[in-house]
């Protein structure tokens, strides 16, 4: 009887992770296909060399039309964040964040009143490059609370970070792979 507990926990607990990890794929692309012609790709590049944590996460904010949910999770990798799903919209990132192990979990807010450097209108499908951003610390008094400020950089470019994200494997097989490459190759003429 005791075997059989264990193995209905086992199963148990493996159901419970997949539903999770499925329910947080999900919510990257709301239901959408990967490869629906009406998806935009929409990406940037945090660099977070002198943030107090790492970045684990970002969220696009949807300002127009209003949606439901709001916000749109965006995949990292190495200091870029990428969705493959958006619809036409307003959108802007609203804000990311990440842990470390003496720091904790932070989160960073771009500022999300009005329209933000990050902002970006999608009318037709395509790529949208939101931009290159270094965090940098922003001197405050012994009391005050930490600032911080997104400041634009010039490197890496759009076409050095789609020849990085034409490699991930979620872009294998899918539409993709073969817009990603044209886009490349109009940066490179």
């Amino acid at each position: 009887m005791k075997n059989r507990s264990n193995n209905i926990y086992w199963v148990t607990l493996m159901a419970l992770f997949s539903a999770t990890l499925l329910s947080g794929c999900a919510s990257m692309g709301d239901g959408r296909s990967v490869d629906d012609p009406t998806n935009s790709l929409v990406f940037a590049y945090i660099d977070m060399d002198d943030a107090p944590t790492d970045m684990s996460y970002a969220k696009l904010q949807q300002v127009a039309p209003k949606s439901e949910a709001g916000y749109w999770g965006m995949g990292t990798d190495e200091g870029i964040i990428v969705n493959q799903y958006i619809p036409p919209g307003s959108f802007q990132i609203a804000h990311f964040g990440g842990n470390s192990f003496l720091m904790g979990e932070h989160q960073y807010s771009f500022p999300t009143y009005g329209r933000n450097a990050t902002a970006v209108t999608i009318e037709q499908p395509g790529i949208y490059f939101l931009g290159a951003y270094k965090y940098q610390d922003v001197d405050t008094g012994f009391f005050e609370a930490g600032k911080f400020s997104m400041e634009p950089i010039t490197s890496p470019t759009e076409q050095a970070l789609l020849k990085t994200i034409v490699t991930m494997d979620w872009v294998k097989g899918t539409q993709w792979e073969a817009r990603i490459r044209k886009r490349l190759m109009e940066l490179s003429q």
